[in-house]
């Protein structure tokens, strides 16, 4: 079994390229790799704070850790296309 830390960080990789597909998908702009490395430190760094933060093993099991990981990296991916 993988560690929950290590699954919440994949999970939040995960949300964050959902979110650059969701980007691409709406503009007509040809695809940054750029843009893309920068949702995954974006991803990481809310991954790791959420580790330090909550209590992510009394989350409820795998499945709740990884919808946990995806809205994070999802909504920190969010988060920084919003600021600019």
């Amino acid at each position: 079994m993988v560690d929950i830390p290590i699954l919440l960080l994949v999970a939040a990789l995960g949300g964050a390229g959902l979110n650059v597909l969701r980007g691409y998908s709406k503009s007509d702009d040809s695809f940054s790799l750029k843009k893309a490395a920068g949702a995954a430190v974006a991803a990481t760094i809310a991954a790791l704070a959420s580790v330090s933060l909550f209590d992510v093993t009394s989350l409820g099991g795998p499945v709740s850790t990884v919808v946990f990981g995806l809205l994070v990296g999802f909504g920190a991916d969010f988060v920084q296309g919003l600021k600019k």
